[in-house]
């Protein structure tokens, strides 16, 4: 892994998933950690792992500038900045998703988003590090039944391109990375053998399913030196299942 040393960063949506996994990572790599969640209970996992904590709802937009003023307060300018924080549902097709759900859905992935791109930018140094959590799904592949979820990530990969535009100049890169089939996420199965794991790991070309510490790495890379020239970019951690069908579902087809 690359060394993160003294990095001040802020992670949302820290406290779970691949967000802490990401946090972990960072804190032992060197970094200077806050990590925020919509609740107010993230205080004990942050001391657990070495960082800080921020309470902030990313749908509130308030809450979003509050929370990047209180880190400001705390650290001063960012190098790094993981806007993670996003949530999925099962919604079943688009004429049966509830239009509340659908709503409630946008406005975590794509309007918590666009608030943390807005007011985060100001607060980075010249040449720091913002890494969306964007997804394969809406960045490169799309089934039945998860049409919003799709749809508001790929909203999230079009404002990382125009953030990394706009930004460029100051040395600042914008990049999304995009997983899919990561066991243990939290808004994905874990890898336990179960129906729907075997299910979901015929649809990579490896034929299972990923673990969050093959993700964790391409954060830290992208949150490194080692990735200056690199922005506006969408890197898929999905196991081959966006480079077309593997051997895996021809088997599965074929009952073996």
């Amino acid at each position: 892994m690359h060394s993160l040393s003294g990095k001040k960063t802020v992670i949302t949506g820290g406290t779970s998933g691949i967000g802490l996994a990401v946090a972990k990572n960072f804190v032992d790599n060197g970094a200077i950690v806050i990590i925020t969640g919509r609740r107010d209970s993230g205080n004990d996992i942050a001391a657990e792992i070495g960082a800080t904590f921020i309470q902030c709802d990313i749908t509130d937009e308030q809450a979003v500038k509050s929370m990047f003023e209180q880190s400001n307060k705390a650290l001063g300018k960012l190098d790094i900045l993981v806007v993670n924080a996003g949530a999925a549902d099962d919604e079943g097709s688009i004429e049966e998703f509830d239009s509340a759900a659908m709503k409630a859905m946008v406005d975590i992935n794509f309007h918590g988003t666009f608030y943390q791109l807005k007011y985060g930018a100001s607060q980075m140094k010249d040449g720091a590090s913002i890494i969306a959590t964007g997804s394969a799904a809406g960045s490169g592949i799309a089934h039945a039944g998860a049409g919003v979820y799709a749809a508001s990530k790929a909203g999230v990969a079009y404002l990382v391109r125009t953030s990394a535009i706009e930004n460029a100049l100051r040395g600042v890169r914008v990049n999304a990375v995009c997983p899919a089939m990561i066991a243990g996420t939290g808004m994905m199965v874990d890898d336990d053998g179960s129906d729907m794991a075997q299910f979901l790991s015929t649809l990579t070309a490896m034929g299972r399913m990923g673990k969050q510490e093959e993700v964790t790495g391409i954060y830290n890379f992208l949150a490194s030196d080692a990735s200056t020239f690199i922005t506006g970019q969408e890197i898929r951690v999905d196991g081959g299942a966006t480079a077309g069908i593997g051997l895996p579902v021809f088997g599965a087809i074929a009952g073996e």
